[in-house]
């Protein structure tokens, strides 16, 4: 009988099973400098480091003829809603300054 009363007087979560830790989320930004074109990536979840990732969307653009690409990500978060405010705030930044967004379908980048 006192088995049954503990078991019942538990909090409801002390039985679910640990909460699966969730990826870190990022996106980038790239720029051809001399120019007002600017690429964003879609959100992401970052299964490599910052710089690796830099590096690879440079390249990726440097591929499609653009040239003097500067490349960066912001330190992946597991909060995405953060990250996804963040990926706004970069977007509105550059209409601001009158730069050409373009986009970076997900098919293209993160490579897999």
């Amino acid at each position: 009988m006192i088995r049954r009363l503990l078991i019942a007087l538990l909090p409801p979560f002390a039985f679910a099973a640990p909460a699966a830790a969730s990826p870190p989320w990022t996106f980038c930004v790239a720029s051809a400098l001399g120019s007002k074109d600017i690429w964003i990536t879609s959100l992401f979840p970052a299964e490599t480091g910052r710089e690796k990732l830099e590096e690879e969307l440079k390249a990726l653009l440097e591929r499609q003829g653009h040239q003097r690409v500067v490349a960066q990500c912001p330190q992946p978060t597991e909060d995405k809603v953060s990250a996804i405010n963040a990926q706004t705030t970069a977007e509105e930044f550059n209409r601001k300054l009158g730069s050409v967004l373009h986009g970076v379908p997900a098919r293209e980048f993160p490579p897999r």
